[in-house]
């Protein structure tokens, strides 16, 4: 079987050691979390979100900064 490596923060991965129970890997974990949304329910999620984003730049309601550390202080 072949595996890949996936970065995760500290908080994230002490959640994800809550889900595991028995003999399950992360893997399974996440296995079981994606049999609960269908791809297509979490992209329509995804797009929503997307397009709120875009209305709130194009009615002005943005933040111009050359430093993004600068620009996410304001958010």
């Amino acid at each position: 079987m072949n595996y890949r490596t996936i970065n995760v923060t500290s908080d994230t991965y002490e959640k994800l050691v809550l889900y595991k129970h028995g003999n399950m890997s992360f893997d399974d974990v996440i296995n079981e979390f994606m049999k609960f949304v269908e791809e297509k329910k979490f992209y329509d999620h995804i797009l929503k979100e997307h397009r709120k984003r875009m209305l709130k730049i194009k009615a002005g309601d943005f933040i111009e900064s050359d430093n993004l550390e600068d620009a996410l202080k304001n958010i």
